[in-house]
């Protein structure tokens, strides 16, 4: 019996993996040190990138920076977490081993694409692996949903799986260069998730109450928040009729025109004219406003806080004073005018529990981000910089 591709996708999924990829290490104490070559670098580049995201690190030296700096985090947080027993927890080891297996079954299947998996040999692999189909079910909540005859069906296609992997191994095919490399890429992934998740649950215990009020006081201006009137001369184009029949009724002349760059820009600024002559600004608004959300309260937004709006719109608002209008502020969505009606600054962390939680999320993260640094800068893991990042060809992609 030929095991098919879509057995696999369904085992991956069971055991909730996020794709294919990565090197079997033997589990110990201490993790082998990983040192990449330029070779390497580029058999990830071309075979484990999707090929829009191999023109853009191509066409971009800082993207290839970042690359070799995400290949470098995820390969040194993996070390320590093998260093620390991860790879040896019961609810991570099934996970690595169909990893693995799924790198092995694709590979095999590729230099074998008529091979098959008989009944005998399905038998003879729980015959010398009893227990392997239970851990999987035990690591896998999933899986132990499916009762019945998909349950025994689900059986037959993991040993079908277990006995394509073994052969691959005999075959050598685990020493590839793309399968290693697919191996220690989604190994390093698992262990990484599984080391982050766990410093996350943590990091509460790792911001105090002092350093919470202490960037509040160092930030305050953050947490300024704003009220806002604002008329926006749209550049998208106008909802149509809601439905057919009012669509049938309007003639071509009545329906939504879309304005021009340059004609919205002067719309704005007749308006903008108009309010800065004195004329009642949410009037203008309710009369010509394009934003459905604003247009009916007299163009206005509620307090908001930095990040709530798209950043044009933000920098504009948070830079005036009470009373004051802005100039035209283009944005992705057209050109608006902005007044600013009152700004207050949040209360303090210790009676605000919403600014707190922000000022605490803040500092976690960076604490998160400074403990990565940390282990990168202290590891012995060795990703080269250069290597070659010439995208893989369709051609060369249809043929791999």
């Amino acid at each position: 019996m030929k095991l098919p591709t879509k057995v696999i996708a369904t085992i991956v999924v069971l055991v909730a993996l996020a794709s294919t990829l990565l090197f079997v290490q033997h589990s110990s104490s201490k993790a082998k040190t990983v040192r990449l070559t330029p070779h390497d670098m580029e058999v990830i580049f071309q075979e484990m990138l999707p090929p829009q995201k191999q023109q853009q690190i191509a066409s971009d030296p800082e993207e290839k920076k970042k690359f070799v700096a995400d290949v470098k985090n995820l390969l040194a947080i993996a070390q320590v977490a093998e260093q620390e027993g991860y790879a040896k927890r019961p609810e991570l080891q099934m996970q690595l081993s169909i990893q693995a297996d799924v790198a092995l079954n694709e590979a095999y299947q590729k230099n074998n694409p008529d091979a098959k998996v008989t009944d005998e040999e399905i038998a003879a692999y729980y015959q010398a692996h009893p227990k392997d189909f239970d851990d999987y079910l035990r690591a896998n909540p999933k899986a132990q949903e499916v009762q019945g005859p998909q349950r025994e069906d689900l059986k037959k296609r993991f040993g079908e799986f277990r006995v394509m992997a073994e052969r691959a191994r005999k075959q050598g095919i685990d020493h590839n260069d793309v399968t290693n490399l697919r191996i220690l890429i989604e190994r390093s992934s698992s262990l990484f998730g599984a080391y982050m998740s766990e410093l996350q649950k943590n990091a509460d215990k790792l911001v105090s109450d002092a350093e919470v009020d202490q960037y509040f006081k160092d930030h305050t201006s953050d947490f300024d928040e704003v009220r806002v009137r604002h008329i926006l001369i749209s550049t998208q184009p106008k909802e149509q009729a809601e439905d057919e029949e009012e669509a049938k009724d309007k003639k071509p002349a009545e329906k939504p025109k879309t304005l021009s760059k340059e004609e919205a820009r002067k719309n704005a600024q007749t308006l903008l004219e108009r309010v800065r002559k004195g004329e009642d600004f949410a009037k203008l608004a309710k009369e010509n406003s394009d934003d459905p959300g604003s247009k009916d309260k007299g163009g206005e937004y509620d307090f908001f806080g930095h990040g709530k709006m798209v950043p044009e719109f933000e920098k504009a608002a948070f830079a005036l004073k009470p009373g004051e209008i802005s100039d035209l502020v283009e944005t992705q969505y057209g050109f608006h005018v902005i007044k600013l009606e009152e700004r207050r600054t949040a209360a303090a962390p210790d009676g605000d529990q919403k600014v707190r939680q922000q000022i605490v999320d803040k500092l976690k993260q960076d604490k998160l981000e400074a403990r990565i640094n940390e282990i990168t800068a202290t590891s012995s893991v060795v990703v080269p910089e250069d290597f070659d990042t010439t995208p893989k060809t369709p051609t060369q992609a249809k043929n791999s």
